[in-house]
């Protein structure tokens, strides 16, 4: 009576799923080398090359200078060109060296919120409402003794005149990248 061992029956089996279960442990952890080093190469193409942020001086003098101008029919639009990042670890297969490749993002920037403003002259009262597609005359009201004209000026403004026979009051409104106006009062 030969009998063997029921844990050697047993021995037989694991020694034939231990070579499986480190070759699917392998596989696992290669693939998770993988994907780290995927995000990795993402996360710094989407990071590496942002500017630094400006101080409040930097954005003082922009502002000063009018570099914030926008037209009356689009929205500003930010570039930014983040070059791709190449492997060390591989090669290329033109026998060249392989430079980077930039990639464009545009953004697209809200505009500025519309800004009304009311003004009160000698010959009446107006409100104008300002926005990146120019200015709106809301409300022109003129004082007694006085007559109001209201026209546009110009492609993206408006004037308003108050008339009596003995005194004119003007004012131009515009936008150029902001509120604009112009008052005159003239006897």
């Amino acid at each position: 009576m030969n009998r063997e061992h029921p844990c050697a029956a047993q021995d037989g089996d694991v020694r034939k799923t231990v070579p499986y279960l480190a070759a699917w442990f392998a596989a696992a952890a290669a693939a998770a080398v993988l994907a780290a080093a995927g995000l990795g190469m993402v996360g710094r193409q989407l990071t590496g090359s942002r500017p630094a942020p400006l101080s409040a001086e930097q954005v003082q003098r922009e502002l000063a200078s009018g570099a914030t101008t926008t037209t009356a029919t689009t929205a500003p639009t930010t570039t930014t060109v983040v070059p791709a990042t190449t492997s060390s670890t591989t090669g290329s297969t033109d026998g060249g060296g392989s430079s980077p490749t930039p990639t464009t993002t545009t953004t697209t920037a809200a505009p500025p919120a519309p800004t009304t403003r009311s003004y009160d002259l000698v010959g009446g009262t107006a409100t104008v409402q300002f926005s990146a597609g120019g200015a709106t005359v809301l409300s022109a009201s003129p004082k007694p003794g006085f007559e109001v004209d209201v026209s546009g000026s110009h492609s993206n403004g408006v004037r308003v005149e108050f008339e009596s026979d003995d005194h004119e009051s003007r004012l131009d409104a515009w936008w150029d990248g902001g509120p604009r106006d112009e008052v005159r009062e003239e006897d």
